[in-house]
């Protein structure tokens, strides 16, 4: 038995070559941060805004647990077509839904932060076509955003050589820089220029799909659903919720008419459960490498043109570009980034291809003939098992705090869920947290150790989305690690602080070059205005798409 050493990149990928060990090392450290991070705040669950919302212990860290040796997976599938758009279009016909998974639905209402907010269900493509109109490639991702994020922050060149090998040798670096009035933001902690996930590279549905940008496609939001759904519920007669759809509702997580969220829900719900028997259910956490993977195609379903060569097969047109078919008896495939592409010498394209019957005029048809995997790990249980009756608003609702982050950089924080980073013995001005339930003077303070206070507070919004402009300072002597931040209303309350939204490091560990840059580039050249009507846009888009 032993405990796992650190979570690993998914797939296990390695993205550095011979003479970049030290950056593959910095890369391997930051992301086991990042995970644990994540992990940590899952286990805490969400009881700021909610009932029946206790800290988890079905799902376990495995950092710190003993796991037999020889320990299967349970894997979990679902179909990677966007199942909101058969529901909210099932009067149209299947081609129909599938121009809209591809390219948008006709409505802008409807249509999540462009074409590729509809494609929901852990998987995003982009299509290339000739001047015929034919499809000639099909590019495929499930890579989450935060590795590329971390992959930044290590690196940028290598993000840079990556985007040219899967999308085009004519991406420059500049074309990935998070920019102010056409000037590129510099993150004081690494000293260049920040990285936007929405560049244009990445943001549509023909120019290339690198890694996940649609706003439910987070792998934060994989562990901590997975987390939650180990948290067995009961209806007002005292029957086990073992429905999909009712589960998801009783436990308030996901999004009820996904694929995704509802299958892993009750999967992971039911095997927690077991069979009702003493000791049949299990504890449960997420295989390392934490991670989403596309699966191969059933090709039986395809049908080549005539005019394909001799002896050719529809298999051999579909590329595994990063991560790996399933090998040694596994039950998935770890497939990060996969193409469908027919070269131009072969004759024939794409759309001259057939899935049962019909011409391949959409890249989502091929998404309905694959599934997306995640894979758990089940221990036996520890504890004895409880339900729990269903979660329900909590009125009123305590204050919690969602993101804190350099102004400027704040809509790193939220894209990225990378928490912010401060050296012992300095003050960061200019600081940003967004806050749930809070009123205007609420008392902010760090926990998990002495050293780190806030300096100064300026606030603004509302209970609903309240945001703080705080000056924060790191005594000499502060523990290092990561700081909880705790939020106190007027009226005492408070829910529990919010594990890691800061990380006090090592004098030298970051940059701080803020004092010699442009002043565009500055922290107080955007206003928070400009930031509070982009998170307003952003919940709208992102975090509720049930809700439009």
């Amino acid at each position: 038995m032993s405990n796992l050493s650190q979570f690993d990149p998914p797939a296990h990928q390695n993205d550095f070559k011979a003479g970049e060990e030290h950056q593959e090392k910095a890369l391997r450290a930051r992301w086991n941060d990042i995970i644990k991070l994540f992990t940590q705040r899952a286990l805490n669950n969400t009881p700021w805004s909610l009932t029946n919302q206790p800290a988890v212990n079905q799902y376990y860290n495995p950092l710190d647990t003993s796991i037999p040796n020889g320990t299967g997976g349970a894997a979990i599938k679902w179909t990677a077509f966007p199942n909101r758009i058969e529901l909210s279009y099932s009067n149209e016909d299947i081609l129909t839904r599938s121009k809209y998974a591809d390219e948008g639905t006709p409505d802008p209402n409807w249509t999540p932060l462009g074409a590729r907010g509809w494609q929901d269900e852990y998987c995003e493509w982009s299509v290339t076509r000739n001047a015929n109109n034919k499809i000639t490639k099909v590019m495929f991702t499930c890579e989450n955003r935060e590795y590329w994020y971390t992959l930044w922050d290590i690196d940028p060149e290598v993000v840079l050589r990556l985007y040219q090998q899967l999308v085009s040798p004519q991406v420059k670096l500049e074309d990935l820089y998070l920019n102010n009035n056409n000037e590129p933001i510099i993150d004081p902690a690494t000293g260049r220029p920040a990285y936007n996930d929405l560049n244009k590279w990445n943001s549509t549905t023909t120019n290339g799909a690198v890694h996940l940008i649609s706003g439910p496609n987070t792998l934060s939001a994989q562990i901590l659903l997975a987390s939650q759904a180990t948290i067995l519920r009961k209806d007002d007669g005292g029957n086990p919720v073992t429905d999909p759809g009712r589960l998801l509702e009783y436990s308030r997580y996901g999004t009820r008419n996904r694929n995704s969220d509802p299958h892993i829900g009750v999967t992971v719900n039911n095997l927690v459960r077991g069979s009702g028997a003493p000791g049949s259910g299990v504890r449960i956490t997420l295989e390392n490498p934490v991670g989403l993977y596309i699966q191969e195609p059933r090709f039986d379903l395809y049908r080549l043109p005539r005019t394909a060569p001799s002896g050719a097969r529809p298999s051999d047109y579909w590329k595994i570009i990063r991560g790996r078919k399933r090998q040694n008896g596994e039950d998935v495939d770890y497939i990060l980034h996969a193409v469908f592409e027919v070269p131009e010498e072969h004759g024939f394209t794409v759309s001259d291809i057939t899935i049962d019957g019909s011409n391949i005029q959409y890249g989502s048809q091929i998404t309905r003939t694959f599934e997306v995997a995640l894979v758990g790990v089940p221990l036996p249980q520890i504890d004895l098992l409880q339900e729990l009756p269903r979660s329900e608003d909590l009125r009123p609702a305590l204050p919690r705090p969602n993101w804190l982050r350099e102004l400027n950089l704040f809509q790193v924080a939220t894209r990225s869920g990378l928490n912010m980073r401060i050296e012992l013995g300095t003050t960061v001005q200019n600081v940003l947290l967004r806050a749930s339930n809070a009123d205007a003077g609420a008392t902010i303070e760090f926990k998990d150790g002495f050293g780190v206070r806030v300096t100064s507070v300026a606030p603004g919004g509302t209970n609903e989305d309240r945001y703080f402009v705080l000056s924060i300072t790191v005594d000499a002597d502060a523990p290092l690690g990561n700081r909880s931040l705790l939020l106190t209303n007027p009226d005492g309350s408070h829910g529990p602080a919010v594990y890691g939204l800061l990380e006090v490091v090592k004098p030298g560990t970051l940059a701080k070059v803020e004092e010699d840059l442009p002043a565009s580039m500055k922290a107080a050249d955007i206003s928070l205005e400009s930031v509070v009507s982009y998170e307003y846009l952003k919940k709208l888009a992102l975090e509720n798409p049930e809700k439009r």
